[in-house]
């Protein structure tokens, strides 16, 4: 069953989406500068946690 959405729940989910993606998209950018191991691997942390919440947030809607 597709999830109904109102117009303005439409635009915020948008909104998240956008967010998330330009964040995976930064911290993918940003990886190969830093040298830093701890900062790498929190890098890495918070790459899979986005992810996750783009999937999660696409099984809500399917």
């Amino acid at each position: 069953m597709k999830a109904q959405l109102a117009p303005h729940e439409a635009i915020e989910v948008r909104e998240l989406i956008s967010q998330e993606m330009l964040g995976i998209k930064k911290i993918n950018a940003s990886m190969n500068m830093v040298d830093d191991n701890e900062l790498k691997n929190f890098m890495k942390d918070s790459l899979a946690a986005k992810k996750t919440a783009l999937k999660n947030i696409q099984s809500v809607l399917s």
